[in-house]
């Protein structure tokens, strides 16, 4: 993160003077029913529309605290300078009342990213919240603005609004470290090693990489707000595993206040039986490391001519100490600069760490080059060395270990703030029954743990504690997802590792996915890594309708749109404005038709990125795009009423063809009337034309009577868009002696999207 001149400087001051006490209130607050400030809020939109002539939307947090502004057409700042920093605090200031800000609240926020995109121009610029100079933990405001300045968005975090701290600033930065150690029962002795602006460096032995403590303003809960120290550390915990914690520290009494693990982990489902054949040849190509030339302008390996360069070092950790040592492999080219080693996929992985180490090297960096001409550059926040002047904070390649001694059947990647190194841990796979396969060789699994620096670093501004509850913690696995499946235009994650090519390591490939919206809200999708399939197979469906390329530069250029904790429908609007500015808006409908098939229609919403049970789903679609242009239609059998053959494995089947040509699934109720002696007995399913089916009982009931369901909701039996159009069966078996009965009715209700 970048730091201004200003604040850099006031932090030396403030160092020498040791603790402050009494500091001035920055804030304004509310009074007791919280409506002035709500009323003044209110008042600043309305003068904010005025002067844009257009419609200003505003979007609040469950605080009510201004979340999201969004302008269209985009506002211009006439009579700002051309400078993006001061065309972004220009706006704040003279617009703090629509943030719920004073005058003397606004100026007190300072730029520590200027994200320029490389293609189209358009600026994104995040303002700090400092109170003294100290910046406050999730508390900035980012500005979104096209090439001429002119705002079409701001986006706030959920803590800008502070008032004076209710504790005192009496620990060091020392004391901090320590505290941080003390909380997590680490058997660490910190030791001084540097300062630079706001951050102290502390080595200490045991500890992967250094500690480092930078002082905030926390919010511990409305009106408590807490001189606090951010403090990151990392080690291996007793199973030889990768912890790596932001902890935020009481400045005056050295308590936890709060703390965010920085790990993302590659979870999957493990088979006792391989469903899918393993590899058995070697059918690896010769490419170029040297990298493209904007996006690495020093190669991908440096004058070591080992793997390592500005982007990656990659090396194996089979000793599980994240530390390169003579037990440890890491290549050198050979006299043609070729790092060329053998490799077979029938033998174990760990046979051939030099190609493994060598594999590893290159997704990553192919990774870093890909996503850096989308977007995701030195000012975006991402990782490397040097920055070349460009921006942002350096310093912070990847540290990658391949072959990781720590671990089996996984991967994660620790993401840290701008500026400090982030680590990549893979490990070997013994899950499909034959021999070991290595993470290192299957794309996918790289570039899904890559992402999560992606998404970690963008969303927002960087904070990168803003993907932690069950929607946003699972878009963090979702997006991981689709970017590795676009990338390699596959949409089935760890095939190799798993043996299993037709899910991977998921339930459902993500172009056969079946989960929609309605999915988090019943409790179906319960965990992150279930919930990023609905997400991933969400944007898989925006990319078949739009295409690769296009997709990704959307979701990338969303992802710095898109608001601190955000739930899908954040992060939807996101892309929604992504394409606004790249494109005017020309995918809009397409867009949001993929999103009202999963669901997340115009109707939806999500009181939080955390809700399930309060989700309101949709599959309405704007008025411009054929305003709820679906249409549902009943379907009705008329081959009813028909006996049910009593013990009889073969059943009897009701038929109902559903015409026109062209529908398409995009919801699905059954109704079915029947009567029976013992619905214990029967299996009742709905089959759809293309053979997905529907189970409606399997044996469940006993001996009660009669089986009857109107409007029951079937859809997440059956893909989302697969063909409608054509013979739906109602299919009824009696497996038990004595019992007979009637399919009395059957009908279904389908919406489609044509």
């Amino acid at each position: 993160m970048v730091k201004g001149p200003s604040l850099v400087q006031w932090l030396s001051i403030f160092s020498a003077m040791g603790s402050a006490i009494g500091l001035a209130a920055c804030a304004i607050g509310d009074n007791a029913d919280g409506t002035t400030a709500t009323r003044d809020r209110d008042r600043a939109v309305e003068v904010l529309q005025r002067q844009a002539g257009a419609p200003v939307t505003l979007e609040v947090n469950e605080a009510g605290i201004s979340r999201v502004v969004a302008m269209a057409p985009r506002f211009s700042l006439a009579g700002h300078a051309s400078d993006p920093v001061e065309a972004a605090t220009g706006f704040l200031l003279d617009h703090h009342d629509v943030f719920q800000l004073s005058a003397a609240d606004a100026s007190s926020f300072v730029a520590t990213r200027v994200d320029v995109e490389p293609r189209s121009d358009f600026r994104h610029i995040t303002l700090q919240r400092t109170f003294n100079g100290i910046p406050v933990f999730q508390g900035a405001i980012t500005v979104h603005m096209d090439p001429a300045n002119a705002v079409f968005r701001a986006v706030g975090d959920d803590f800008y609004r502070i008032a004076e701290p209710t504790n005192r600033q009496l620990l060091t930065p020392a004391d901090a470290a320590t505290a941080t150690v003390r909380a997590f029962g680490l058997p660490l002795t910190p030791a001084f090693a540097a300062s630079e602006g706001l951050r102290t460096t502390f080595t200490a032995t045991g500890a992967l990489d250094p500690l480092t403590v930078e002082p905030r303003i926390f919010q511990v809960a409305p009106g408590d707000d807490r001189f606090a120290y951010q403090t990151t550390v990392s080690w291996l915990d007793d199973h030889k595993q990768q912890q790596y914690q932001l902890t935020l520290i009481d400045a005056q009494d050295g308590s936890s206040l709060a703390s965010y693990s920085l790990v993302n982990t590659f979870t999957g489902r493990v088979f006792t039986a391989t469903p899918g054949a393993n590899p058995t040849t070697d059918t690896r190509v010769v490419v170029s490391f040297t990298g493209d030339p904007v996006a690495s302008p020093s190669g991908w390996v440096d004058s070591t001519r080992k793997t390592r360069g500005n982007n990656v070092i990659s090396a194996t950790d089979l000793d599980a100490n994240n530390t390169i040592g003579a037990n440890e492999v890491q290549p050198t080219a050979d006299a043609s600069d070729a790092f060329d080693f053998p490799f077979s996929p029938i033998q174990d992985s760990s046979l051939f760490r030099e190609a493994a180490v060598t594999s590893a090297f290159y997704l990553a960096n192919n990774w870093h080059d890909r996503t850096y001409a989308l977007g995701f550059t030195e000012s975006a926040g991402n990782f490397q060395t040097s920055n070349f002047g460009r921006g942002g904070a350096q310093n912070d390649e990847v540290q990658q270990d391949v072959q990781d001694g720590s671990g089996l059947n996984n991967a994660n990647f620790a993401t840290p703030p701008d500026g400090s190194r982030p680590r990549m841990q893979m490990f070997l796979f013994t899950i499909n029954g034959g021999v070991q396969e290595d993470g290192d060789f299957d794309p996918t699994v790289i570039y899904h743990e890559n992402t999560h620096g992606l998404s970690n670093r963008l969303v927002g501004g960087g904070a990168t504690t803003c993907l932690r509850a069950l929607q946003s913690g699972g878009m963090g696995e979702g997006w991981s997802d689709w970017v590795a499946a676009s990338f390699l235009n596959d949409p089935v994650i760890g095939a190799y590792v798993t043996g299993n090519a037709t899910v991977g390591i998921r339930q459902f490939s993500m172009a056969a996915s079946p989960f929609t919206y309605d999915d988090i809200k019943n409790g179906t999708l319960a965990e992150v890594h279930a919930v990023g399939e609905l997400w991933a197979a969400t944007l898989w469906d925006v990319r078949t309708a739009l295409g690769a390329a296009t997709t990704e530069q959307l979701v990338v250029s969303g992802m710095k749109l898109t608001p601190c904790n955000p739930s899908m429908l954040a992060a939807r609007d996101a892309i929604l404005q992504a394409d606004v500015n790249l494109t005017g808006g020309a995918n809009r409908c397409a867009i949001f038709g993929k999103f009202a098939g999963r669901h997340m229609g115009t109707g939806a919403s999500s009181p939080s990125d955390s809700s399930t049970t309060t989700i309101v789903t949709s599959t309405a679609v704007p008025p411009e795009c054929g305003g709820g242009g679906q249409v549902t239609r009943t379907f009705t059998s008329t081959d009813v009423p028909k006996a049910i053959p009593d013990n009889n494995a073969t059943g009897v089947r009701s038929a109902i063809d559903v015409a026109p040509a062209g529908l398409d699934v995009q919801h699905v109720t059954v109704s079915v009337n029947i009567t029976h002696q013992a619905r214990g007995d029967l299996i009742i399913q709905v089959s759809a034309p293309n053979g997905q089916t529907a189970t409606l009982s399997n044996r469940q009931g006993g001996k009660q009577n009669d089986f009857v369901a109107t409007n029951l909701d079937i859809t997440g039996s059956f893909t989302i868009g697969s063909p409608a159009t054509g013979q739906w069966q109602l299919f009824v078996r009696d497996l038990a002696r004595r019992n007979t009965g009637t399919i009395n009715s059957f009908s279904l209700t389908i919406t489609s999207s044509n």
